[in-house]
């Protein structure tokens, strides 16, 4: 009985986070240019931290409508992505087929519905990790570690639990706080995810603190000019350059099999 409950709980969420992301895809809920910035930013830091000019074969968790691994397609050999959302697949199907990117796939499955049958050269979970759950979590990562190649690349971006903009910006936004994120998604403690990683068995586990308002003010401002993005992108730089690095919005973390 409570096997069938928390299976019912799981799905309750899915069910809320599909709902959340219709919406999301359908309304265009952030600033296209924020948005680019973004990714391009992700991008350059993946390349760093891979410090190699192929990645291989790459497997992306939580792949959202594709923009990131259309843009990460040029350095591999094959992308796959997955999201559960079918607002979003539809719209990475469509975006891969217009722009004739022909070495990416993308599947609509969750991440209990993955079958880990094939060993890959990357794996990225993009804004991923926050929407599993925490007695989970671990497992998913030991999951990860298993189906990467000797010297395989895991790479993580999430929020940040200490995040000082995210303090300030539920005093601000009070209740509309909510509005911008799903159910089941929390913040996460960059020192928690780092020893959860060592555990599973990753090497060489690296934290990184990249983003103070960028990714919120995309959002935030989803309506607002794009040059509005830009000095947001330069103020996370330098805060992230700083010893307030540690209470930025957001962080990377990554390790090797």
């Amino acid at each position: 009985m409570e096997a069938g409950q928390q299976r019912k709980t799981r799905d309750e969420l899915h069910r809320d986070e599909k709902e959340f992301f219709a919406h999301y895809y359908e309304s265009h809920a952030y600033n296209l240019t924020g948005w680019r910035l973004r990714l391009r930013r992700e991008l350059r830091s993946l390349l760093r931290r891979a410090g190699t000019a192929r990645l291989g074969r790459v497997l992306s968790l939580g792949c959202g409508d594709g923009q990131f691994e259309l843009m990460l397609a040029t350095y591999a050999d094959r992308v796959v992505g997955l999201d559960l959302s079918p607002e979003g697949i539809t719209a990475a199907r469509r975006a891969a087929e217009v722009t004739g990117v022909g070495k990416v796939e993308f599947q609509c499955r969750s991440l209990e519905d993955l079958e880990w049958t094939e060993a890959y050269d990357a794996i990225i979970c993009l804004a991923t990790l926050h929407h599993v759950p925490a007695d989970d979590l671990p497992g998913m990562l030991r999951q990860a570690r298993e189906h990467l190649k000797p010297n395989g690349l895991f790479y993580s971006q999430d929020p940040n639990g200490r995040g000082i903009l995210r303090k300030v910006g539920r005093v601000v936004l009070g209740r509309s706080y909510e509005s911008f994120h799903t159910p089941d998604e929390r913040e996460l403690d960059p020192d928690v995810l780092r020893k959860q990683m060592t555990d599973a068995g990753f090497r060489d586990v690296r934290v990184r603190y990249i983003d103070l308002t960028l990714i919120p003010g995309l959002f935030v401002l989803a309506k607002g000019p794009s040059w509005s993005m830009y000095p947001m992108l330069w103020a996370d730089w330098l805060w992230c350059h700083s010893p307030l690095a540690r209470w930025a919005s957001g962080f990377n973390l990554s390790g090797r099999r």
